[in-house]
């Protein structure tokens, strides 16, 4: 039987993938997205119609767990074609050359529609704690957080959707954050944290969740949602026993609605929405505390953000009147769709 320890080495050296895949075509801004283990890019040189470029490192995306963000100097134009070559070890530990062919679409200077939703689970589970050797890390909960938006078009640079968990529900509080790809209409990302991270409150109540979105070309929307209750919560009994690792997502119950949530039907009218999308990217990385910089949300004349009870939605603003009055009914139609879909 295999060892923990060998079970968890690491892998060779070398590359393994890329975001768009040797083949493909990227908006001439947007970024490319480089995975391995032990790689870089001082071996690697990068032409654009047969006349060398550069590849500069990126700093100001996410980088959705790749090894390496980098992108075109200077960009490249409309239908070129680009060949990215050279050896992604490191001098230590060649490993051969790779040879990646793209071709250079349109400039993306169009931002992304913000994320239309947002709403989250809690299980409260047996306390796993890792021996160490099994590639895994203590969990005592877990957060599912489900995210909804549209991916990226034909020729538009793909989405990236990044969640923070805040303390408070002002967003100044970041606890933290994971970005992931857009693509599908509906994204669950699962986070498995110890109690410490609570700080003293109750689970189900703990964070206020926070979803924005911003390209790879760097165009940031300038919308967030954002949810402070869950949909579902379920508290494991003292007895239960751990498994190997963070139990998967439960197959929710009437049982585990939660008073107040998304998913309560006599739920009430939640409060006004604070914090708006930041302006720059959530992290360079995926987990690790976000920022809490940017726009807030709309004041009397502009467009806020709303939630209904952990579900969030946005209202245009104005003087009111009925043309306001109607949206938000709207909205708060789409609230209770999103909720019934949450009931599954």
């Amino acid at each position: 039987m295999e060892s923990s320890a060998e079970a968890c080495s690491p892998p060779l050296p070398g590359l393994t993938g890329t975001l768009p895949e040797s083949g493909g075509s990227l908006p001439a801004n947007a970024a490319i997205f480089f995975d391995g283990y032990s790689i870089s890019l001082d071996a690697v040189s990068v032409t654009v119609g047969g006349e060398p470029a550069s590849l500069v490192a990126v700093t100001d995306l996410p980088s959705l767990g790749y090894s390496l963000v980098a992108r075109i100097d200077p960009p490249p134009g409309e239908g070129q074609a680009i060949v990215i070559e050279g050896d992604f070890c490191r001098a230590a530990e060649p490993c051969g050359p790779t040879r990646i062919e793209l071709t250079a679409g349109a400039a993306d200077a169009d931002a992304p529609a913000g994320p239309s939703g947002v709403s989250f689970d809690v299980h409260d589970h047996a306390d796993f704690k890792s021996s160490g050797g099994d590639c895994q890390v203590d969990s005592d909960l877990s957060w599912w957080v489900t995210v909804e938006g549209e991916i990226a078009g034909s020729g538009e640079a793909p989405v990236i959707t990044t969640i923070e968990a805040f303390l408070d529900d002002t967003f100044t509080d970041p606890v933290m954050s994971q970005s992931r790809l857009m693509n599908a209409a509906a994204l669950t990302v699962a986070l498995s944290r110890t109690t410490d991270v609570l700080d003293g409150a109750a689970a189900p109540e703990a964070f206020c969740f926070r979803a924005t979105a911003i390209d790879a070309a760097g165009n940031a929307a300038g919308e967030a949602v954002h949810a402070c209750k869950p949909c579902y919560y379920r508290k494991d009994p003292e007895t239960a026993q751990p498994g190997l690792g963070a139990p998967p997502e439960p197959a929710w119950t009437e049982g585990d609605i939660y008073p107040g949530g998304t998913c309560d039907s006599g739920m009430g009218a939640g409060g006004g929405g604070a914090g708006g999308a930041g302006t720059g990217a959530g992290g360079s990385g995926g987990d690790g505390a976000g920022g809490s910089g940017g726009d807030g949300a709309g004041g009397s004349g502009g467009d806020g953000e709303t939630a209904e009870s952990g579900c969030s939605f946005r209202a245009p603003g104005g003087s009111g009147g009925a043309g306001t009055t109607g949206i938000a009914a709207l909205a708060l139609l789409a609230c209770a769709a999103l909720a019934g879909r949450r009931k599954r």
